[in-house]
């Protein structure tokens, strides 16, 4: 392998490509599922805590069973959404957001957006649960459609760095950008 190759830090990185930074969802986007397991497992370990299961040996096995199946199912749920989780990132690079959206094991959606194309960044908290922990949606407006980044963790300061990496490259409508422009073509 050629030097340059082994310095990328990514599939499909261009040559002179650097990375800016790199952000997630908030962790609380699996909070439902959390939920749902634990009061599956409630559910399906509830029935041993009654006498009468224990009165015939086929109603016991059954349920100690269900005990035990429904525990690793629940974890074997947790472990692929966490896997969709931890893997969807939104890469900025000194060019390009690159969104990766990971969805267990086997799905997984790429998408790409010059910073040059983007004509102004947003992002909206909505919500108690929002505000209290901190996280919120950001949307970047392109010439080509919107990218919307659902339930980004600390929004605010991830809307500042995406800014400036939009302005550095270029893009955005900001007003410097309009005063540069006025002026170069007087």
């Amino acid at each position: 392998m050629s030097q340059k190759q082994e310095s990328k830090q990514f599939p499909g990185q261009h040559d002179d490509e650097e990375i800016a930074f790199l952000f997630r969802q908030h962790p609380l986007v699996m909070r439902k599922f959390l939920i749902f397991g634990l009061l599956v497992i409630l559910v399906a370990i509830l029935p041993l805590d009654f006498p009468q299961v224990y009165s015939s040996d086929s109603m016991t096995h059954f349920f100690v069973r269900v005990a035990l199946f429904v525990p690793i199912a629940v974890l074997i749920v947790w472990v692929y959404r966490w896997i969709g989780w931890y893997y969807t990132v939104w890469l900025v690079t000194d060019e390009r957001i690159i969104g990766i959206k990971q969805r267990g094991l086997f799905d997984r959606r790429v998408e790409e957006w010059q910073l040059d194309s983007i004509q102004n960044v947003n992002y909206h908290i909505d919500g108690f649960q929002a505000v209290i922990f901190g996280y919120g949606d950001i949307t970047a407006k392109a010439y080509t459609g919107d990218l919307e980044m659902k339930k980004i963790h600390k929004p605010a300061e991830v809307h500042e760095k995406l800014l400036a990496a939009v302005r550095a490259s270029g893009g955005g409508s900001t007003r410097a950008n309009m005063v540069g422009s006025t002026r170069s073509s007087n």
